[in-house]
């Protein structure tokens, strides 16, 4: 009896020793201690969440041990690689090489499947965000053998990642074919133009129309990154002289008349390349002939809108032409694209289109706003007189915010710390008027301070910021782009439109930055 009394002593002496090694380790601090409790089997996961928080780096190699000790837990490697992803380790890519099970059946299969699966996962998005080529083949082998979608998802976008070009042909068969669901070929569009290869654009121009434009967006964005060497398809494609684009179009129902010219404007203008130019100006003319209103609009707002992000003066006389438009929203890419093309000279027309015409008062909103945007406070005078002349609910407080902008430009002119402080007002037209005078400005001290406006709360200075960063044309803002639309706002619906703008801003940048 005392013998048994004497085990239940020690094993509550035990128990008590384990706790008080648990509170040895402190939460949130001493990292020293929490690598050692990696090797303590209960305390390995709860070791693994602390490291992570706290982002010290010199516990890579007690994670790389660990990691590799820990073959029958796949929960463990799966919390383990998502640190590796975080932190790039180099040290733990061929760990993870090793460790992808090609055996795994679906995660309907049970527990343990579902597990496995969740670690491939986990170790496919980590070894694309570490970029190591060597496992290319690895994470290849896993997209083709896998059962799990998300598995899939994840070891395609790594792909895409690494820029593994020896995948291009595998990824194209996941995107061509209509058995895969659309969401992984949407991924695969993805990889592909994270790839950036020339010779994809073909199919990169015929995505933007499949499947009544399912992968428009990933088509787009792809094409973007690729830059230059898409151009000349687009321009023919915009021409109606694709021939597949064409083929693909006749035999889709419900496709409006007009999108193969839209499409091709938006990639062009997001490109933005002059080479484009004539091209989209010649599709100006012809589409202003056309008979039905709603197709004209429509592909006239992508063309306007494309001539903007290219910032050609030579559009500048055309765009003019369509002025009198009497609907607000042809007259807010009108005016769009003049402040993008940035050429001053317009402000006395804009002025005068402002205060006549029998359109409703509304519809005049974005000719001020334009005015406000481009004007200088030399057009203070003209200002002033238009809200004397015109009352209304609409229009006044466009014009009083005009007003401010353009007292604005008279105290900072073209002096540049003057208009990087501005950038803190707390008014927001305030805001977007300093940033695109900066973008004008042309002065590359001003992108640290514009980058702190990236998440504002205001949608049309994040516009502005769009201009102005393809202005300045500096690498510095694509790191912070990529974390906010990715990470931060992912998802968002307030802001998704100019998110996606965002998107492309950063491939533009990526490809063209100094």
């Amino acid at each position: 009896m005392r013998k048994l009394q004497f085990g239940v002593i020690l094993l509550v002496l035990a128990t008590i020793s384990l706790a008080g090694c648990k509170k040895d380790c402190k939460p949130g601090e001493d990292a020293a201690c929490w690598m050692e409790a990696l090797q303590t089997p209960e305390l390995a996961e709860k070791a693994v969440g602390q490291l992570k928080d706290l982002n010290d780096k010199k516990a890579e190699p007690s994670l790389v041990a660990a990691f590799q000790k820990a073959a029958d837990q796949p929960k463990l490697r799966e919390d383990i690689a998502e640190i590796f992803g975080k932190w790039k380790t180099k040290a733990a890519v061929k760990p993870m090489m090793d460790a992808i099970n090609l055996t795994a059946g679906p995660s309907k299969d049970g527990r343990k499947a579902k597990a496995t699966n969740r670690a491939n996962q986990k170790i496919a998005t980590a070894l694309g965000a570490i970029g190591d080529m060597q496992a290319a083949d690895h994470i290849r082998r896993l997209m083709k053998v896998t059962k799990d979608p998300y598995v899939k998802r994840s070891a395609i976008r790594s792909l895409g990642k690494i820029k593994a070009k020896d995948a291009i042909d595998d990824l194209l068969e996941i995107m061509l074919d209509k058995n895969e669901k659309k969401p992984l070929r949407a991924n695969a569009v993805f990889a592909l133009g994270e790839i950036g290869d020339p010779k994809v654009v073909s199919v990169m121009v015929k995505a933007l129309y499949m499947e009544k434009a399912y992968f428009f967006a990933h088509a787009n964005l792809a094409l973007v990154k690729i830059g230059e060497p898409a151009v000349d398809l687009l321009i023919q494609t915009l021409k109606g002289k694709n021939k597949e684009v064409k083929v693909l179009l006749e035999s889709s129902m419900g496709i409006l008349d007009g999108a193969l010219e839209a499409n091709a404007a938006q990639v062009l203008g997001d490109i933005g390349s002059n080479k484009a130019t004539e091209a989209l100006l010649e599709m100006v003319d012809k589409v202003m002939k056309w008979e039905a209103e709603t197709n004209r609009l429509l592909v006239l707002v992508r063309l306007i809108n494309a001539l903007g992000d290219v910032g050609d003066k030579r559009a500048i006389p055309p765009i003019m032409k369509v002025l009198d438009s009497k609907y607000w929203d042809v007259r807010t890419v009108i005016g769009t694209a003049l402040i993008n093309i940035g050429d001053r000279s317009v402000v006395p027309k804009l002025i005068e289109v402002a205060g006549t015409g029998t359109q409703h008062p509304r519809t005049r909103v974005p000719m001020v706003d334009a005015i406000g945007n481009l004007g200088t406070d030399a057009d203070l005078a003209k200002l002033e007189e238009l809200k004397k002349k015109h009352k209304d609910r609409d229009l006044t407080p466009a014009v009083e915010k005009a007003i401010l902008r353009v007292k604005a430009y008279g105290e900072c002119k073209q002096n540049l710390n003057c208009w990087i402080g501005k950038l803190k007002d707390k008014d927001s037209s305030i805001r977007e008027k300093a940033i695109y005078e900066l973008g004008r400005l042309g002065d590359k001290k001003a992108v640290d301070p514009l980058m702190g406006l990236l998440a504002d709360q205001n949608v049309n200075v994040r516009w502005a910021l769009v201009d102005a960063f393809t202005k300045l044309n500096s690498p510095k803002p694509i790191e912070s782009i990529v974390v906010l639309v990715n990470v931060t706002e992912k998802g968002s619906t307030r802001f998704k439109e100019v998110n996606e703008k965002y998107k492309r801003l950063a491939a533009r940048l990526k490809r063209t930055a100094k």
